[in-house]
């Protein structure tokens, strides 16, 4: 089932998010700040693990994209860029961050996205 977990967007955000995600009919979920400590699989509804973990709570948007493939997820990655609904950090589910918590996801996006910006400022020079 194509899923989309939703994390820190303004209620504005939110709404046009899962608007397109309905015209999409893709399943839509805010996950609340006490959810966050479950492991990935659980939120999407694949696991009854009902453990939770503890870790550092976060403010940013981010979004996790579960069972789009090929032409779906190009399509929704399109149709947020036309729709100007900006979220700097988005995860499509894999084997691997399926057992990640939303607080471990969220770090692994951030640590992502400074290696890349170190990279970029290294490959130019600065």
């Amino acid at each position: 089932m194509s899923m989309v977990l939703i994390y820190n967007l303004s209620p504005e955000k939110d709404a046009k998010l899962k608007m397109l995600c309905r015209k999409l009919n893709i399943t839509s979920r805010t996950v609340e700040k006490h959810e966050y400590g479950h492991k990935l699989s659980r939120l999407l509804g694949l696991s009854d693990d009902s453990s939770v973990f503890a870790g550092e709570d976060f403010d940013g948007e981010m979004l996790y994209i579960a069972d789009l493939r090929g032409g779906m997820l190009n399509l929704f990655l399109d149709q947020l860029r036309r729709k100007k609904i900006s979220v700097p950090l988005k995860a499509i589910q894999t084997e691997t961050n399926m057992g990640f918590t939303s607080y471990e996801l969220y770090h692994e996006l951030c640590a992502e996205r400074e290696a890349i910006q170190r990279g970029m400022i290294a490959h130019n020079g600065n």
